[in-house]
């Protein structure tokens, strides 16, 4: 696929700037609200006023062609904000090819993706709905603004509000290719142990686990960057999928920042996979054990969450 330059990523993050208000912004509420305004109006128009709209604010020529991975088939708006277990699995069939994880990193590029998929009538003429309206958890979107970072996640990520991490779980197609491409890589790490439709299922089990998953490998735990401890611990919750049976995304993360408090000591990836498994496996018993204690404490107005926390780390540390 084409590289978008730095120009281009340049104007894309004036334009994304321009929509949002921040702390740190310099411009007028007013101002800000009347683009809003107008970027609504353009996708309530349908395709094909959203289209030119994004060609000028991008900067990409009427007759400019633009590429994109192959959809396999027509995406419905609810399918769009939170794409269902198989479409994901389908959407990584069809790209396994077609990008490579520079490029799968990249808001602009996946904007310009939308932007093609959008021309060509891939995704309908719901375009609001899809865009910028409630998300997946139901809570009712009213303002300008509330829409338009709707729109700027879904279609990319917004990297100036939310960090580099945005493009990996609030963009869905990106989000689906990143869960792909992490499956692969746990069966590829775990001699056997997990496949990757087993894997993919449980990273699709909860949006908010797969989150904080791929938050902290970016910008806290650096151990969950590990091929084989990170395949370890989606093999432990091998039988989970989307409903009741889901990740729980707290439980997930705690165990992780266990075995981060080890990993100073330990390269995980030179040890056996059963090594590494009982050593996920222990910290995900001990989370649990950890959880329900400090959940009846709470009942019976015990010690404080924090010297439960400290008490939990020490007894981990120790075995």
């Amino acid at each position: 696929m084409n590289r978008p330059t730095p120009e281009m990523e340049q104007r894309f993050s004036d334009w994304q700037r321009s929509l949002t208000l921040t702390s740190k912004t310099n411009q007028s509420e007013e101002d800000v609200t009347e683009r809003q305004r107008e970027l609504v109006n353009a996708v309530k128009g349908g395709s094909q006023s959203f289209g030119a709209y994004l060609r000028v604010q991008l900067g990409i020529e009427p007759n400019v062609n633009l590429e994109a991975p192959t959809l396999p088939r027509m995406i419905d708006p609810s399918e769009l904000r939170d794409p269902p277990f198989e479409l994901e699995v389908s959407l990584v069939e069809a790209w396994s090819d077609q990008l490579n994880s520079r490029d799968a990193s990249q808001p602009l590029l996946w904007t310009r993706c939308h932007l093609n998929w959008i021309e060509q009538g891939h995704l309908g003429e719901r375009l609001d709905e899809a865009f910028l309206g409630a998300l997946p958890s139901g809570a009712e979107e009213k303002t300008t603004e509330a829409a338009a970072r709707n729109l700027l996640r879904r279609m990319g990520g917004l990297p100036h509000v939310r960090g580099k991490v945005s493009v990996l779980s609030d963009c869905p197609f990106s989000r689906a290719w990143w869960r792909g491409r992490v499956a692969a890589e746990a069966t590829a790490s775990s001699a056997g142990g997990i496949d990757a439709l087993t894997a993919h299922r449980v990273l699709h089990s909860n949006n908010d686990a797969w989150a904080r998953l791929v938050g902290d490998s970016v910008r806290r735990i650096t151990v969950a960057n590990h091929a084989k401890l990170r395949a370890a611990l989606i093999y432990q919750y091998r039988g989970s999928k989307r409903g009741e049976s889901a990740v729980r995304p707290q439980e997930m993360q705690e165990a992780l920042r266990l075995l981060a408090r080890r990993s100073p000591a330990i390269l995980f990836d030179a040890l056996d996979w059963s090594v590494v498994c009982d050593l996920t496996a222990e910290a995900v018993a001990q989370t649990r054990a950890d959880q329900q204690r400090e959940a009846e404490t709470e009942e019976g107005n015990s010690p404080s969450s924090q010297a439960t926390t400290v008490q939990r780390l020490t007894r981990f540390l120790r075995r």
